[in-house]
């Protein structure tokens, strides 16, 4: 059986918040994370002045995500991180190996093999299509009929108010349809798009 960790990551920060925008993804800062370890069956909730203990826990391991290698990693490793190509991320004190759901789909979309990891992430941002195609709310919905609970772009406004309790159902319900949507693609071998195309895997 394969031992993994599920995690989904918020920001402290809106982009146009901080210098640099989305080229700052660490200068946004860790607001919380929720993780799913397979191993154990259990959630973790991880808050804001814990991100030294999250990298440690995820040091190593299996990291289930979507869209993980370009936000996830940067707002924990550090913008500086290297994507090395077998996928894996590191900063030169953790590393951990990816299975990053968006990188995965489009790796199959564009019948690309794994040996090159950074190519990979390249030919995706040359990528241009319509918005509600590729997300996990549109693939989740299509594949599983789940929803998550509400709009990224809202995790900063929560943790800015001190609303930390609907901020951690947010970061739940990302790691619940992530979960759902990595065991339905080892199982099933294909997702439904927002745009209801099947994506195969191989």
């Amino acid at each position: 059986m394969i031992k993994y960790i599920v995690v989904d990551t918020e920001t402290q920060k809106h982009a146009d918040q901080v210098s640099g925008g989305w080229d700052n993804i660490e200068g946004m800062g860790l607001a919380s994370a929720v993780t799913y370890s397979s191993q154990l069956d259990r959630y973790v909730f991880w808050k804001s002045n814990q991100r030294e203990d999250l990298c440690k826990y995820l040091n190593d391991q299996l990291v289930v995500s979507f869209n993980g290698i370009t936000f996830d990693t940067k707002l924990l490793l550090g913008n500086d991180r290297v994507l090395n190509n077998n996928g894996s991320t590191e900063n030169g004190k953790y590393k951990w190996f990816n299975a990053d759901l968006y990188v995965e789909i489009w790796r199959n979309i564009l019948n690309l093999d794994r040996t090159n990891y950074n190519t990979i992430i390249k030919k995706i941002e040359e990528q241009r299509f319509p918005k509600g195609m590729f997300d996990l709310e549109s693939i989740g919905n299509a594949t599983l009929g789940m929803k998550k609970a509400g709009k990224g772009s809202r995790a900063p406004d929560l943790f800015q108010q001190g609303k930390l309790i609907e901020l951690f159902q947010y970061n739940l319900q990302d790691v619940r349809v992530t979960k759902s949507l990595y065991e339905f693609i080892r199982k099933r071998k294909y997702i439904i798009t927002g745009g209801y195309d099947v994506v195969s895997f191989s």
